[in-house]
């Protein structure tokens, strides 16, 4: 049986018709801060090269400056990338051999090593990996047996334990995501136009379900859900729409008004800054990036002037910077990540001189350090 699903075969003979596979992106959880890293970091999951490409970021300029021995071996067909909230520790899924690919990050070197026991069993075809705010926790979506796999982080040494326990999903879990206050993850269940609510256990990392599911437009893929774990918001791919809905403290999803909010062609992944002021969307198809304001006191979004951008090739994630200044789109068709100023007060993209800046082949995810 082949490693790759149909979802997949399709993504993958659609990026190499021009040279290239692809995937997506995602933002790490806040640094510990009692043990800074030396710089912060940007990861890029090459979905064609089964490799990660790491970068130093320069904060001042926005650059990316490749990493010592970048690109790193990861296991074959690599889709999610996300970092531990002290920054220690990277995680790469792997759909190609349904494995995890773990680093430590060697920050007095600007390098990335191997941890010991990687690659780790990811169970069959994982796709997103995250990790949750108190670092004590992942959780990676297996799309074939419709369920979230949760694994058990050494604070030590960084290293994977499966916990025995996952979380029954819809078709086709493609994303998962924890709020940042910790209390609740959601699942994107692309077959059935719908995401999952769950209660997250500190203590054991169980996800208890919460109410129904959700109804989305066609395709859900990515969820982003603001800081102060109020809104979230899903890319659908299949329907150039993004929907909206608030998070009540008791665990709710209730739709907001005017959700679905158009968006481009095939939009693949979502993300807002950490002011709340702008919201970020990467359209596959459109090959650009449609920027929002949002509206703090309702969640909805309001498209600005100038808005879509354009970035290279099939672009399919999408991330933002600590300090807010500087966005950066993977392009999975051009193997390149195309780096852009934003504008405070407007939200207005510039693209830096130096950019799109080179990955290698079929970037699919990023993560930066916080």
């Amino acid at each position: 049986m082949s490693v790759i699903s149909e979802w997949g075969k399709f993504l993958l003979t659609s990026c190499l018709a021009f040279a290239v596979p692809a995937y997506f992106l995602t933002v790490a959880a806040d640094v510990d801060r009692t043990e800074p890293t030396k710089h912060r970091y940007v990861f890029s999951a090459n979905q064609a090269g089964h490799n990660l490409s790491a970068y130093r970021l320069d904060e001042n300029k926005g650059e990316l400056v490749p990493l010592q021995g970048t690109p790193f071996k990861t296991g074959k067909f690599p889709v999610s990338v996300s970092v531990s909230p002290n920054g220690k520790y990277v995680y790469v899924t792997n759909q190609g051999d349904d494995s995890i690919s773990a680093f430590s990050i060697d920050a007095s070197h600007d390098t990335l090593r191997p941890l010991p026991g990687s690659p780790f069993p990811a169970g069959p075809y994982p796709d997103a990996i995250t990790i949750s705010p108190d670092g004590k926790f992942a959780y990676v979506s297996n799309e074939d047996n419709r369920s979230i796999r949760i694994f058990s982080i050494n604070r030590d040494n960084g290293q994977l334990m499966y916990t025995g326990l996952t979380a029954e999903t819809g078709n086709h879990p493609i994303y998962v995501t924890i709020t940042p206050d910790g209390r609740f993850a959601l699942v994107a269940n692309f077959d059935d136009a719908s995401i999952n609510l769950y209660r997250v256990n500190h203590g054991t990392g169980a996800l208890i379900p919460v109410g129904e599911a959700a109804a989305t437009d066609d395709n859900p893929i990515h969820i982003t859900v603001t800081p102060d774990s109020r809104y979230a918001y899903v890319a659908n791919y299949g329907s150039t729409t993004v929907s909206a809905f608030r998070i009540s403290p008791e665990g709710g999803l209730a739709e907001l008004e005017g959700s679905p909010f158009p968006a481009g062609a095939k939009p693949y992944s979502v993300t807002v800054d950490s002011g709340e002021h702008h919201l970020f969307v990467v359209n596959w198809a459109g090959h650009d990036v449609s920027v929002f304001n949002l509206e703090p006191a309702s969640g909805v979004i309001t498209e600005i002037e100038g808005s879509p951008y354009p970035t290279d090739w099939y672009p399919y994630d999408v991330v933002v910077a600590p300090d807010d200044h500087h966005l950066y789109v993977a392009n999975n068709g051009a193997a390149n990540i195309s780096a852009y100023e934003i504008e405070k007060s407007t939200g207005r993209l510039n693209q830096l001189a130096h950019s799109p800046y080179a990955s290698d082949l079929g970037p699919y995810a990023l993560a930066i350090t916080r």
